[in-house]
């Protein structure tokens, strides 16, 4: 399955932690890594270098384009935005201060101000207020097409500027000084500060951006790094490597003097590199895999929720899935128990609804309030999944059999593992629905052009958070926003996105979103979620301090390696 922010950013404990397998929205029990000054003191390889991996290769570094978990990974380890999101000893996400020291904001929460440390970019040049006003007025551009641009929405102006309603002197950011960013927003945002350390609000040089144009974010030769390292050789569809960034403003927190990030696409091939130790962690899925390497005891191992979900969309331009009875069939005839036991293996939930556990609102996981997931009560009401597509067909002029209608699933992917789920898929629509699915083998990139030009029927993709708040979810399909191509446009949905936005009552965003989240799944039946997902984490026993907030990346700024044979 593909992904856009794509493919779930992993909630990795401590490495030493001792873990059991977490239930839903639960967070596992850690012990502490031992630290300088405690009975066993860290004795850090002479070489220190990490050797890690993306399933496939970033489409774009230029963080007001990236949409895709690999881009965020690379990013996350040579940018610095104002704030960086980090896991304490327990496994707890914080929000910690980056490229800003520190920040204020008024009594009303609607004016937020940051004052920068002095930082540098890699050729020495000061980062600075203009660079971060610079970055979010590009991102905001209509010009520019970031995919992204819907998450500065709070900002005074920001909409508005991005729908061509207004100019970008009038949105709410200002470089008040070279060294403090003041932003305005429109009303109070409960979730502001969380969207300060995503990608879309990294710094970016204006004479860099200019000077290399279409190509900014394609090379590593394209960009300076304000990050922990310098990504320095980009050796497309084979590796990404990384070295520590000398003018790093925290240069002594990070312990690798190099970061290899080699691209994986093949499942096996991963599994027998992190079994030869070419690679230092994965994630494993399959339970021979799981069995062998647990065999080995080379590795620690963490078992996880994590605010990803699975599922698949619909073209809503396209003569069939234009009609909601339609989606609404394909929907319901997914068998999702079925999935998490066949494809999953068991590390996953069933989906029925669509903002997934460990997601809060007023410290609260939203799965917990709004108890009931919209789906299975719809399932319920309608056990023939064949016969609202045979209406459905009915409803627009074709051929009532389903074994005579034509729908192809373009799946992201051409590995063992992508023809595994995709034809597990055709399998099950062919038992539930009585259709010949056709299937169309692409890599990922081509897949991600060909549904953002609304090239496709069905496609699949996973989803994981950006920050802790079920808004996170829910924007996303909100008018205008592009993150999924589907063509579907609702004025109830977006206004019931706009009212949880603007209210900080934790009750009356629970009561906007449970609407929200019927319209998107029942009523117009947008997407088919199939898995809450689960993962397990294999890494390598030597390998210290890699943190993975429940709301990133793999971040290595702390990282080393201890024992390493």
């Amino acid at each position: 399955m593909k992904t856009k922010r794509l493919m779930a950013t992993v909630l990795t404990l401590s490495l030493t932690a001792s873990v059991a397998l977490i239930g839903c929205g639960k967070k596992a029990t850690v012990t502490p890594e031992a630290t300088p000054g405690t009975a066993t003191t860290v004795k850090m390889d002479k070489d220190q270098f990490l050797n890690g991996y993306l399933k496939a290769e970033p489409k774009s570094l230029d963080p007001s384009i990236a949409t895709d978990l690999y881009a965020s990974e690379s990013l996350v380890n040579c940018m610095e935005g104002l704030t960086r999101i980090e896991q304490d000893d327990t496994g707890k996400d914080l929000i910690k201060p980056a490229a800003a020291e520190k920040w204020e904001t008024n009594a009303d929460k609607t004016v937020w101000t940051f004052h920068l440390r002095d930082l540098k970019w890699n050729d020495g040049k000061a980062v600075t207020a203009q660079d971060f006003e610079f970055a979010i007025k590009r991102a905001l551009n209509p010009d520019t097409g970031s995919t992204y641009a819907f998450i500065l929405f709070p900002i005074k102006n920001a909409l508005a500027y991005n729908s061509k309603k207004a100019k970008a002197e009038e949105v709410g950011i200002k470089a008040v000084d070279a060294k403090t960013v003041q932003f305005t927003l429109e009303k109070a945002c409960p979730y502001f500060l969380d969207l300060t350390y995503f990608k879309v609000m990294y710094p970016q040089r204006e004479d860099i951006v200019k000077a290399n144009g279409d190509k900014f974010g394609t090379e590593a030769s394209t960009m300076v790094f304000n990050g922990p390292f310098i990504l320095k050789n980009w050796a497309h569809q084979s590796k990404m490597e990384f070295e520590k960034n000398p003018t790093y403003w925290d240069k002594d927190s990070v312990k690798l003097e190099k970061l290899t990030l080699n691209i994986m696409k093949d499942e096996t091939a991963r599994m027998n590199s992190l079994s030869s130790g070419t690679i230092d962690y994965t994630l494993v899925a399959k339970s021979e895999w799981i069995q062998k390497l647990k065999a080995t005891d080379k590795f620690n191992v963490t078992t996880f929720n994590e605010p990803s979900e699975s599922y698949m969309h619909f073209n809503q331009k396209d003569k069939y899935f234009k009609n909601a009875k339609i989606r609404q069939a394909f929907s319901l005839a997914v068998d999702r128990e079925d999935y998490v036991k066949v494809l999953y293996k068991g590390l996953a939930q069933p989906a029925y609804g669509w903002c997934p556990p460990t997601l809060q609102i007023g410290g609260k996981d939203y799965r917990e309030k709004v108890a009931v997931e919209p789906l299975k009560a719809f399932k319920t009401a309608n056990p023939d999944a064949k016969k609202l597509l045979v209406e459905g067909l009915k409803e627009i002029g074709e051929n009532v059999d389903p074994a005579k209608a034509t729908f192809t699933l373009l799946e992201a992917g051409t590995d063992a593992q992508a023809r595994e789920f995709a034809e597990y898929t055709q399998q099950m629509y062919k038992k539930n629905l009585g259709i010949d699915l056709k299937i169309e083998y692409v890599d990922w990139a081509v897949a991600q052009k060909r549904t953002d030009q609304y090239d496709y029927q069905i496609a699949g993709v996973a989803w994981s958070g950006d920050y802790n708040d079920p808004n996170t979810f829910f924007d996303m399909f909100m008018t205008g926003a592009n993150i999924i191509a589907t063509g579907w446009s609702n004025a109830k949905y977006d206004n019931l996105i706009k009212e949880a936005s603007n209210t900080i009552d934790p009750e009356k965003r629970t009561e906007f979103f449970k609407q929200a989240e019927q319209i998107l799944l029942v009523d117009d039946a947008v997407i088919a979620p199939t898995v809450y997902r689960i993962k397990n984490n294999f890494r390598a026993k030597y390998l210290k301090k890699v943190m993975s907030p429940l709301f990133g990346a793999n971040d290595f700024k702390y990282a080393y390696t201890e024992g390493r044979k």
